[in-house]
């Protein structure tokens, strides 16, 4: 055997065991430093620490205060008091008729409306329906909040994944710079081979440094929205490799129209707008308040003496400057754009369902096609590398399909991405998980 023949052997062996580049994990150096959490984990966490989550949490404590507060209407008002006086001159008591300088009283007050036209049921019951759209909108927000929190999650595992794979044609192009070296030591190649080997080499080295940089900025943006002052890692192998069994279009449709947060709420909102309606015509009619009291009153301690009261009042207003008046309008106008809300919600609920299984759809043939092209180009791939070492093909037909496998295997990481975000948008619509009932 030539020594030519020879070398172009070695050079042959050496590149059977370097080019065979294995997938390494994503650097260590790169992703310390950092809490490394699970997607339900950070949904806990910016469900508790987000100021949208948090808001729509204190709305909902609130509108139970109100309708605390127009339970409260329905009862009696009592008030207890008690004084005492003194003065260093004495003063005439109209009661009494007698000159006094000091004096005890204690008395028990309570009164209650005995007819209001129904205007505390039409209250309590807008209150209780207030109470309910409250809830509903914060049901709304925390499935949007775990839209964001899912969005963000996939976004630093892809970014993660991006740079593993920035880091494979790195470390293929350094090995196939070494290659090429070695094959124009041994005059098997030209120079030409190591020169683009070299722009490889670079070009791989940049698209690493711009792989970190997306990664860091990934995972920035998702400890700002898990509540903490860092970068957070995304655990390794988050991204979904399919999609969930999805039942038939019309039946998330129905589950949507009878549980989705927005369709909810607009409901809500609008039978709170038509007891405030009714509300409004109360004033319309006369009220009739009951209110008495007991009194015990003395010039010495303990009281002694009593007296009670009672009295019946009933009242119209004949005029009052228009306020029924624009009040009505105000109630009725309220009405219309909640019922035109509520009509929206729920087309506009049956358009995202079907949109967002035709998004998940989609994403998940997307999927499909991108592994079935990760693997061509990694057969095509090795079939070059052969071919190369044997000197029947060109560095630029093997650099060609490096960068057709780099490329598929950066597709194939946004297609799990978006198959992600594309399944928690369906379950942030129906409110509630994909395959299970949603409940209130």
């Amino acid at each position: 055997m030539s020594r030519r023949r020879a070398g172009l052997v070695a050079v042959v062996l050496l590149s059977m065991s370097s080019l065979g580049v294995p997938t390494p994990a994503v650097a260590q150096s790169d992703r310390s430093g950092g809490a490394v959490i699970s997607l339900a984990e950070a949904i806990r966490l910016s469900l508790a620490r987000q100021p949208a989550a948090v808001a729509a949490a204190g709305a909902v404590s609130r509108a139970r205060a109100d309708q605390l507060q127009a339970r409260g209407a329905l009862l009696p008002n009592v008030t207890v008091n008690g004084i005492f006086a003194n003065s260093s001159n004495q003063r005439f008591d109209q009661a009494t008729g007698q000159l006094v300088s000091q004096n005890y009283t204690s008395q028990i007050q309570g009164s209650y409306e005995v007819f209001g036209a129904g205007r505390k049921f039409a209250t309590l019951r807008a209150s209780g329906a207030d109470a309910d759209a409250a809830e509903a909108r914060y049901t709304a927000q925390r499935f949007q909040t775990i839209l964001e929190t899912t969005s963000l999650f996939y976004e630093a595992a892809a970014a993660a994944d991006l740079v593993r794979v920035a880091e494979t044609r790195q470390q293929r192009a350094q090995e196939q710079l070494k290659f090429a070296q070695v094959r124009l030591d041994l005059g098997t190649t030209t120079q030409s081979d190591v020169l683009r080997a070299e722009i490889e080499v670079g070009n791989a080295e940049l698209a690493a440094v711009d792989a970190r940089a997306g990664l860091r900025t990934s995972e920035l943006q998702l400890g700002r929205q898990v509540g903490m002052a860092a970068a957070v890692h995304a655990a390794p192998q988050s991204l979904p490799d399919r999609a969930p069994e999805l039942p038939p279009t019309e039946e998330l449709v129905r589950r949507a129209l009878g549980g989705s947060p927005s369709v909810v709420a607009a409901d809500a909102t609008l039978t709170s707008r038509r007891m405030t309606k009714l509300a409004a015509y109360t004033p319309y009619l006369p009220t009739v308040r009951l209110s008495g009291g007991y009194d015990w009153f003395a010039y010495d301690f303990p009281p002694s003496k009593q007296s009670w009261s009672l009295r019946l009042t009933a009242s119209l207003p004949i005029f009052n400057g228009f306020q029924r008046e624009a009040s009505v309008q105000r109630a009725q106008a309220a009405q219309r754009t909640a019922e035109a809300q509520a009509r929206d919600a729920r087309l506009g609920a049956r358009v995202d369902v079907e949109s967002a299984v035709q998004a998940i759809e989609a994403a998940s043939r997307r999927v499909e096609i991108s592994d079935r092209t990760v693997q061509l180009a990694e057969e095509d791939l090795r079939v070059q590398e052969e071919r190369y070492q044997l000197g029947v093909t060109t560095i630029l037909d093997l650099q060609a399909s490096q960068l057709s496998l780099a490329d598929a295997q950066v597709v194939a990481v946004t297609a799990r991405q978006a198959l992600g975000s594309a399944v928690a948008g369906l379950e942030a619509i129906l409110g509630g998980s994909i395959t299970q009932e949603s409940g209130r």
